[in-house]
């Protein structure tokens, strides 16, 4: 067979199927894969690209053959004029040597230190949530992660409300431009053009000047930024510049933040859907905690804390989106590929295959009870293989923290008649917002 084999759904005369991927894509690309299978050819406009649903295939790429894929040029250029080079684009001998200098700051052992402020930053954000307040969920989550991040890995305290609302514009405005699929040239002054060149250059005179200042004090504050700067490469390679400095901080304040908050959000949906979970759910920490505040040395005695954020992962994978390329002519599920081919995977679609998960729309904790569930290759929140996400206990351990604060003391209702639309950019979030009722 050849790549010109691949099936492909119904689509239209030169749009392809870009109006359909516009108006939802998380459904559109669930669909399509339970029709088409494990490969489909999915074409927006010009730029065709290759649909990978199946789990085996899709671990394949990531763990068995890593080596013959790469970043596609797609996400490298549609990440890179925000992002820089970070580890999000990087390949080969950097982004492992980038990889090995930012693995310890993430460290189990570093991660059990920053659970005091996750636990403290939930608090202040509850303390803020009066008896009957409507508050969308989405922003209350993204303002709480990052600050969370900030004061986590890179000590930005209160006064860090410029930075954070750079960031904010900053993930907006790349959300923005990857929603575009970077078909129009960067040169064009677009909305979304002209939005990027500014947010970027705002974060840049931020991210420059707390490395200068940080370099100027000495001071060791035994966060990211201070790891970054003074970080020496096990394996003898240079240290960091400010520029390469530069593209991990504004990659950790992009990926930091957004997948934790997304996760979030999604939990606190599906407890407000299900209130017998929430009430199990609260009788284990009550339980456990009595009225005090949780710590990382609590999680492992928390059995069914644990299985809610994992079906929350399963249900609303935080990354939505990934791709590859193959490096060299190759194949992949019995057909021929080639560089150039872009070949992209949704952990949303993954987990939502009804051959790994039984009913796989369904909210069910209990899927992960004792440890339960289907090989490696069906479950991917966090990527999976070399490329696997540096930040994921990190964010396992924010998730948890942040529920086993909020879920005994607050209950989050959604309104009547609530419609859920959904929104897939980096993230798959609610369109809109998530509108819901703080009762204490």
């Amino acid at each position: 067979m050849t790549a010109a084999t691949i099936p492909s759904p119904p689509g239209l005369p030169l749009l392809g199927h870009l109006l359909e991927m516009n108006r939802d894509m998380p459904g559109f690309l669930d669909r399509t894969a339970r029709e088409l299978g494990g490969l489909s050819r999915l074409r927006m406009g010009p730029m065709s690209m290759i649909l990978v649903a199946d789990p085996q295939l899709v671990h394949e790429m990531l763990v068995k053959r890593p080596q013959d894929f790469a970043k596609s040029w797609r996400t490298t250029r549609l990440l890179q004029g925000h992002v820089g080079d970070g580890l999000l684009t990087r390949e080969g001998t950097e982004h492992r040597r980038h990889r090995r200098i930012m693995l310890p700051t993430l460290h189990t052992q570093r991660i059990a230190r920053y659970g005091e402020i996750m636990t403290a930053e939930a608090r202040r954000l509850l303390d803020g949530w009066p008896d009957g307040a409507r508050i969308d969920v989405v922003e209350e989550m993204t303002q709480l992660t990052l600050r969370i991040v900030g004061a986590s890995l890179f000590t930005v305290d209160d006064d860090g409300d410029e930075v954070f609302a750079a960031v904010h514009d900053f993930v907006d405005s790349l959300n923005a431009y990857l929603l575009s699929f970077g078909i129009l040239p960067t040169w064009l002054p677009t909305r979304t053009h002209r939005w990027r060149r500014a947010s970027v250059a705002r974060m840049d005179t931020i991210a420059y000047d707390l490395i200068r200042r940080r370099r100027e004090s000495g001071a060791d504050s035994a966060d990211l930024l201070s790891m970054l700067i003074n970080a020496k490469d096990a394996e003898g390679g240079p240290q960091l510049t400010d520029a390469e400095i530069r593209d991990e901080l504004l990659t950790m304040f992009f990926a930091g933040h957004e997948t934790s908050a997304t996760a979030l959000t999604w939990a606190c949906y599906e407890l407000a859907r299900h209130p017998e979970i929430a009430d199990r759910l609260r009788a284990e920490l009550v339980e456990v905690l009595g009225d005090r505040e949780p710590t990382m040395a609590d999680l492992g005695r928390l059995p069914y804390l644990d299985q809610v954020v994992k079906e929350t992962l399963r249900r609303w994978a935080p990354v939505f989106l990934l791709d590859r390329s193959p490096v060299a002519p190759t194949e992949l599920g019995g057909y021929a590929v080639k560089p150039g081919d872009i070949l992209f995977f949704s952990p949303y679609v993954v987990h939502l295959d009804p051959e790994y998960w039984p009913e796989p729309h369904e909210f069910r904790p209990e899927r992960f009870a004792d440890g339960a569930q289907p090989g490696r290759e069906a479950f991917l929140p966090f990527g999976d293989g070399p490329r696997l996400c540096v930040g994921n206990r990190f964010a396992e351990a924010e998730i948890a923290l942040v529920l086993a604060t909020l879920v005994p003391r607050v209950r989050l209702e959604l309104p009547a008649g609530h419609t859920l639309k959904l929104q897939g950019q980096a993230t798959i979030r609610p369109a809109g917002g998530l509108p819901m009722t703080v009762r204490r």
